[in-house]
């Protein structure tokens, strides 16, 4: 009989191969409205506030993905994302938010999306920079209008005291979340990097109080100290997909931190839980890591990495890039620099979601954990 530890990520696990179903039941249980989340960064302590099931979709939750009616120069997140709603695969959606996160996701909200599709949508578009004149004062307009649109959508007003409930819901899944992470790297291959990919990508389709209790059980297991690891591997770039993270165990690999847009750059970053709620939103959103998809790109954002990769342990840097993918690629040349200049073994390996290249990635995976050994 498997052990509690193994049911819960079993349970993750089919919640990642099938969240279309993990939604659906939600749904049938609670009898209230799923809201879908482009990604990333969308604040969805209002959407939890409103009652409704905030759901981050990523391009390719249903096999084989699909880029059909889509422009062949777009993303596989976007395309994928687009593709799927064309074809009639996210029924349980009942709205949808299409954050200004990079410009193929702000033209999927006016281009792309179906015109016959008329589930309620709310672009919400970020400023473009933290430190530009009436950033605060910007994003709190548009805060404060998401918070009456998810009310109108939800039937449900989204009420000061609970938006604060939410906002200490996500604060503490956040604090568990990091508790993973600073486990693995405390701890190389206490989680191997199909766990951590499994547990980080549960919670983009469960409500946050389910995935909390998930990630405090997994957090239960032994502090047994695994078998000796061939490298310590620090992973960035917008997001691992299972048989990245398959060949990465294979190969001997310790995930000790990452920056992914699917893993801390999602779950990072506490609101304050007193005052007033929309404006704590704002403060966590603009003090944000430097992101390449929002504001504090280029340097900022390496600085940070290299800072965050000396604290993890780690001995070498893997960036795992969507193809296509501009507001990333255009870090990977000084990225490359200055590993280079620091002596950091770095791999930057290409991701299509819509056709994986499973044997190419898995050897060279293999040929970068074997660098400097």
């Amino acid at each position: 009989m498997p052990s509690g530890e193994e049911r819960i990520f079993r349970f993750a696990l089919e919640v990642c191969r099938n969240p279309a179903g993990a939604i659906s039941r939600w749904k049938s249980v609670s009898g209230r409205k799923a809201a879908g989340c482009i990604p990333i960064y969308v604040p969805e302590e209002i959407l939890h506030a409103a009652g409704m099931l905030p759901v981050t979709i990523w391009g390719n939750e249903f096999s084989p993905a699909s880029s059909g009616g889509v422009p062949p120069f777009v993303c596989s997140v976007a395309g994928g994302i687009v593709s799927a709603i064309r074809s009639g695969k996210w029924e349980e959606i009942d709205a949808w938010v299409f954050p200004s996160t990079c410009d193929t996701i702000q033209n999927a909200f006016e281009v792309l999306f179906p015109p016959n599709d008329d589930r309620p949508r709310f672009p919400f578009v970020f400023p473009a920079s933290a430190d530009a004149p009436g950033a605060p004062e910007y994003m709190l307009d548009r805060v404060e209008a998401f918070r009456e649109w998810a009310g109108t959508v939800s039937g449900r007003e989204v009420s000061e005291g609970a938006l604060e409930r939410s906002v200490r819901v996500y604060n503490e899944n956040r604090k568990v979340f990091a508790l993973l992470e600073e486990r693995m790297a405390e701890t190389p291959g206490s989680f191997s990097g199909t766990e951590l990919w499994a547990y980080a990508r549960a919670g983009m389709a469960l409500p946050r109080e389910g995935h909390t209790e998930i990630l405090n059980k997994a957090l239960s297991r032994s502090r047994a100290v695994p078998g000796p690891m061939r490298a310590k591997v620090f992973l960035t770039g917008m997001l691992a997909t299972g048989p990245v993270m398959e060949a990465l165990d294979a190969a001997g690999a310790a995930i000790v931190g990452n920056d992914l847009a699917l893993g801390n750059r999602h779950y990072s970053g506490s609101a304050d839980e007193s005052g007033d709620m929309s404006l704590s939103l704002v403060r966590r959103h603009l003090r944000r890591d430097p992101c390449s998809t929002l504001h504090g790109s280029g340097w900022a954002r390496i600085e940070r990495l290299i800072e965050r990769f000396a604290w993890s342990g780690a001995d070498r840097l893997l960036m795992l890039r969507v193809r296509q993918c501009e507001p990333e690629s255009g870090d990977i040349p000084d990225l490359a620099d200055e590993c280079r200049g620091r002596g950091i073994p770095f791999l930057c390996l290409d991701i299509d979601l819509h056709a994986e290249e499973r044997a190419s990635a898995r050897v060279r995976i293999e040929a970068f954990v074997e660098m400097g050994e």
